[in-house]
């Protein structure tokens, strides 16, 4: 039996962890595997003779996700992948600012309806078309990474949490769309022509927002986590042969005597 461990990119909910565990358990010849959602890693452990890691990753990628190799489940995340981290959160943020912004205008638009008139130009938030300008950006560009996930999972005829956001963020704003283009349609069968653009902008930022505090949270766990593992030794002291010598700790064999050192920098 080997050990396969892998970094894992494009979950987003627990669900998305189970569908990859699922999609590598289903492998002929894997014997064992886990996704822990909050480290975005997985290992795996199979059998050689009956697969290899390219048919075990490859399983990943088919239900749309990305899976890269790793050394170990202690090896630490290199400089690149925690640059990208860094940009992706500061990308995440972004959006978050911009997508509350636009969205609190959209809600003060909407006061007309409990009574409340706006001053000056902010009337003009009461307007369907001022609106679906606003409310455009935050549903395609704000919410981009819903709508791509829930369609990689329409590909891979699987569901999950983005799914159901996408979906129901779009009928919103395009039921909203409808009644701005066309909105006699409605008031000649007595219906009300009301837009909803705020609801799917709400629906948007405020996950948005959920995510963004879980991806700070992760990473100042991964922090934590890499930070304990700079504290491992990169040396034993074993005896082979009565004699005592320093060898790197992956080199460490079963029955070796290990000598365990107080504060020497050495196992």
């Amino acid at each position: 039996m080997e050990d396969l461990n892998l970094k894992l990119r494009g979950m987003s909910c627990a669900s998305c962890a189970n569908s990859i565990e699922q999609a590598i358990l289903s492998v002929p010849g894997v014997v064992e595997g886990n996704v822990n959602f909050s480290s975005d890693r997985a290992s795996v452990r199979y059998d050689p003779k009956q697969t290899n890691i390219n048919i075990i990753t490859q399983a990943v990628v088919d239900i749309g996700y990305e899976a890269q190799i790793i050394p170990s489940d202690l090896a630490p995340e290199d400089d690149s992948e925690n640059i990208r981290q860094r940009r992706q959160e500061r990308d995440l943020q972004r959006r978050v600012l911009i997508g509350a912004t636009l969205t609190v205008l959209l809600v003060l638009g909407t006061l007309g309806h409990f009574n409340v008139r706006l001053p000056g130009a902010l009337a003009e938030l009461e307007n369907p078309w001022v609106q679906l300008v606003l409310a455009t950006p935050v549903q395609f560009w704000v919410g981009k990474e819903f709508h791509q996930s829930a369609w990689k999972a329409f590909r891979h005829r699987t569901a999950d949490m983005n799914t159901l956001i996408s979906l129901g963020t779009n009928i919103a704003f395009f039921y909203s769309l409808w009644i701005t283009i066309n909105p006699a349609y409605f008031t000649t069968q007595g219906l009300l022509a009301q837009v909803y653009y705020e609801v799917s902008a709400a629906i948007v930022t405020l996950t948005l927002l959920g995510r963004w505090l879980e991806n700070r949270a992760k990473g100042a766990t991964s922090t934590a986590i890499q930070a304990l593992m700079g504290l491992q030794a990169k040396t034993a002291r074993v005896i082979r042969a009565n004699v005592e010598m320093d060898i790197p700790i992956g080199e460490v064999a079963l029955a070796d005597i290990v000598i365990v050192g107080i504060a020497t920098g050495y196992v």
